[in-house]
């Protein structure tokens, strides 16, 4: 089963600009229909690109703990949270 600890997340240290951008550019490549939003089919495909196997609830789950708007999508900002 797939767990994202939020705990760890307000933990982390601060990223160098150079990381920032690799986030960025990690989220442009998973964001396919460039929408500014990563959907449940993009989520799907880059966690499987990831080599993780990934079952529907687990996809649903991460996108329900990121998703602070409840559009169904990860923003970008949702992402780097």
């Amino acid at each position: 089963e797939l767990v994202v600890d939020k705990t760890k997340r307000k933990k982390r240290r601060e990223l160098s600009e150079e990381q920032k951008q690799e986030i960025k550019d990690a989220f442009e490549l998973f964001d396919t229909d460039k929408d500014e939003a990563i959907d449940y089919h993009e989520l799907k495909v880059a966690m499987r690109a990831l080599g993780f196997d990934v079952k529907k609830a687990d996809v649903l789950k991460i996108l329900k703990d990121y998703d602070r708007e409840a559009t169904g999508k990860i923003t970008f900002e949702d992402f780097n949270e």
